[in-house]
């Protein structure tokens, strides 16, 4: 059984929807455009970074250039950090973190390691760095409970990984002793550059050792084991997504400066503070504003720290990672990438979709609308994931996806249907507008005999006194400069007010306003064409007079109503036309316009439909000949408020008269059409007026006079 065309275009789309995405599928396991995704990533969290969300407990105390240049070179002696530590325990802080390295003896006294021994072990809440190395090394024993954290395993699964160091490098024992806990600061940048997740757990001979930040966290959430599952992290009361290789995606709040360095306090202010409370003065840094409060200790200054390229910036201190993923870790929310069987549905959903959306529709703005409506849409899922649910999707190998299905798509369908659409649009062009055409490709199954009744303008225009001119002229003159016409006339009616030329008839135009395409203004729309018609034509006599060509005017008849549009003729030769008692009375009133003296004129029905947006004066009550029922007719004069004060005046006068005519007051009528042609003696219909008020002056008509005027020529 054949395949209906339809069919096998839905066959077609998904087998274009199915090769892309095996394209990109095998892409994306390559991790061909892991960077872009990457920098993908970085724009959604700059984009959406929250600094209101930051844990306003986590404080930066900085070692910043005013500290150096009131306490001296680095490095300090160490007993102005057990200052430091002594003022914050003071204070109230929950825990100081340093984020300086203390991996070798004092070198200006030893009694200052001694000093800041004593200090940390008073406090009991601070925590020192140490760090991974990949020479072996060996702990003692008493240390093991500092450096180590228990790790239980849950689920059926092996769990995440986690990685294997060689050895740890430690602070002098001294100072690890006494303090409350350690915790390794090793930062892996991803490929491109940035460092946007940490490895919270690394074993070193079996035993796993945490990150800086997880033993903060342990400490403050109460819990000394931590467990580890499938794709998650237990510590105490919080739970943070992992990622399969066993790091914590950070979900990032902004900014140092904007999140947990705002109040901008420096170390150097701090021991300011300390000596005054020594001396028993007031101390300038109020010691309150460190109550409760989680403490980093690290340098800013210029040479002082290990600049780190993050999201935000590609010279980022390193203590706002280590803050960032202590804030996570408190409150349980770090950034998770979606499951790979997700992305992959998703890429084959948009592969497929996006194929459909070429390749069925017919219209060309249709297709490129729903694949940009698809890629928006996508784009808003991302962002809808990452900013509300913190789930990192893939953004720029699904929109790529896109890209590449709408291409492929595109070039199927050029090489199969493009062909035989293009041959029949350039068939259509020459002699339909652009509407009629689309509409013909996107259904030509229409093309057959048949038509609809609906309401449409007919507009008809003609030369005035074209053989004349033909006289004037040489044949190939004369076609030169009809087709000068023509193509000017044609271009106003239809790129400028969507009208459809439905035929030309010698010297004289047929063109058709709401069909085949339904428009409810076609008949103001139609008003517009003969208004800027006449205009351009004005403009034209003009240039033609300067080339020595004779002057060309045309009449113009107008008129709504229902007809039978559509596609008429014998199988052998079909054109689009329009038939009914609306299209006769068009082409009479372009006739009528000469016994009247004006360009245009319009029917009743056209001047009721475009009254909002044209000025018009009836003309008369007629009866055009083959027709039973008079009709009032109108001379079309401008577009809506644009009629000059002049000519105004001309139509109100001849309103005027008309009333008191229409009155039997034909004396009365005499008057104001002749003040109206005093102002305009060019005015046509007030001259036909005058003419008629003059003979029923003298010879008025019989009682049952009804003011119908019967037209007998064509």
């Amino acid at each position: 059984m054949a395949l209906s065309p339809r069919n096998k275009k839905i066959l077609s789309a998904l087998a274009v929807g199915v090769a892309v995405f095996v394209l990109m599928g095998g892409l994306r396991l390559t991790r061909w455009l892991e960077v872009a995704e990457h920098k993908a990533l970085d724009h959604l969290v700059r984009r959406y970074a929250d600094p209101a969300k930051a844990d306003s407990s986590l404080l930066l105390l900085a070692i910043d250039e005013s500290s150096l240049e009131a306490l001296g070179r680095w490095p300090w002696p160490r007993d102005r950090h057990g200052f430091v530590v002594r003022y914050l325990k003071e204070a109230g802080a929950k825990a100081v973190v340093f984020d300086v390295m203390f991996f070798e003896p004092d070198e200006n006294a030893e009694e200052y390691d001694h000093s800041f021994a004593d200090d940390l072990a008073a406090a009991g809440n601070v925590f020192l760095p140490m760090l991974f190395q990949a020479e072996p090394s060996s702990l003692p024993p008493d240390l093991l409970s500092r450096v180590t954290v228990p790790v239980a395993r849950r689920g059926d699964r092996e769990g995440a990984a986690v990685p294997h160091e060689a050895g740890v490098k430690t602070p002098i024992p001294l100072l690890a002793q006494q303090a409350r806990g350690l915790g390794v600061i090793n930062l892996s940048a991803d490929a491109d550059g940035p460092t946007r997740r940490i490895p919270l757990l690394g074993l070193v001979n079996g035993k796993a050792m945490p990150h800086l930040s997880l033993a903060v966290a342990r400490h403050l959430l109460g819990t000394e084991q931590v467990v580890l599952e499938e794709d998650r992290l237990q510590i105490g009361p919080r739970s943070v997504p992992l990622e399969p290789d066993g790091t914590m995606l950070l979900d990032w709040h902004g900014p140092l400066e904007q999140t947990y360095h705002v109040g901008k306090y420096s170390v150097g202010r701090v021991l300011q503070a300390f000596a005054q409370q020594q001396r028993g003065e007031r101390p300038s840094l109020d010691p309150t504003l460190f109550k409760d409060k989680v403490i980093f200790i690290a340098g800013t200054a210029a040479g002082l720290y290990d600049l780190r390229v993050t999201p935000f910036s590609s010279a980022t201190p390193g203590v706002l990672i280590h803050m960032a993923a202590l804030d996570n870790l408190l409150h349980g929310r770090a950034l998770s990438s979606a499951p790979a069987w997700f992305s992959f549905l998703t890429l084959l959903v948009l592969c497929v979709t996006s194929a459909g959306a070429f390749m069925l529709p017919r219209s060309y703005p249709v297709k490129f609308g729903v694949t940009l409506a698809l890629a928006l849409a996508y784009y808003g899922l991302a962002v809808h994931a990452f900013a509300g649910h913190g789930r990192w999707l893939d953004l720029v190998f699904p929109e790529v996806a896109l890209a590449v299905t709408f291409g492929a798509a595109a070039t199927v369908e050029y090489v199969t249907e493009g062909r035989q659409r293009r041959l029949m649009r350039a068939a259509f062009d020459k002699y339909m507008s652009a509407e009629v055409v689309e509409e013909i490709m996107r259904h030509p199954e229409a093309i057959k005999l048949g038509g609809e009744q609906k309401e449409i303008s007919i507009f008809f225009s003609d030369i005035v006194g074209f053989t004349t001119i033909s006289e004037q002229l040489s044949p190939e003159e004369l076609v030169a400069l009809l087709n000068r016409y023509l193509s000017a006339m044609t271009t106003i009616i239809k790129n400028g007010h969507r009208g459809n030329v439905n035929k030309y008839l010698g010297d004289g135009i047929m063109a058709l306003f709401g069909a085949p395409l339904t428009d409810p203004r076609h008949a103001s729309l139609a008003c517009f064409a003969a208004l800027d018609c006449q205009a351009e034509l004005t403009r034209l006599r003009e240039q033609w007079a300067q080339e020595g060509l004779p002057a060309i005017a045309a009449r113009i008849g107008i008129n709504s109503g229902p007809c039978i549009v559509g596609n008429m003729g014998s199988q052998e030769r079909m054109e689009y036309t329009v038939t009914g008692d609306a299209v006769n009375l068009a082409s009479r009133l372009e006739g009528a316009g000469k016994f009247y003296g004006v360009r245009i004129l319009i029917g009743q029905r056209t001047a009721e439909l475009a009254k909002n947006d044209v000025e018009v004066r009836e003309i008369d009550l007629l009866r055009v000949k083959g027709k039973h029922e008079p009709v009032v007719v109108f001379e079309l004069l401008a577009r809506k408020g644009q009629l000059d004060q002049h000519r105004a005046r001309v139509v109100e006068l001849y309103r005027q008269g008309l009333a008191v005519y229409k009155a039997r007051e034909f004396s009365t009528a005499c008057a104001r059409f002749a003040e109206a042609l005093a102002l305009d003696e060019a005015d046509g219909p007030s001259r036909v007026y005058l003419e008629r008020a003059t003979h029923y002056r003298e010879t008025p008509p019989p009682s049952d006079w009804d003011g119908v005027y019967e037209l007998t020529s064509k």
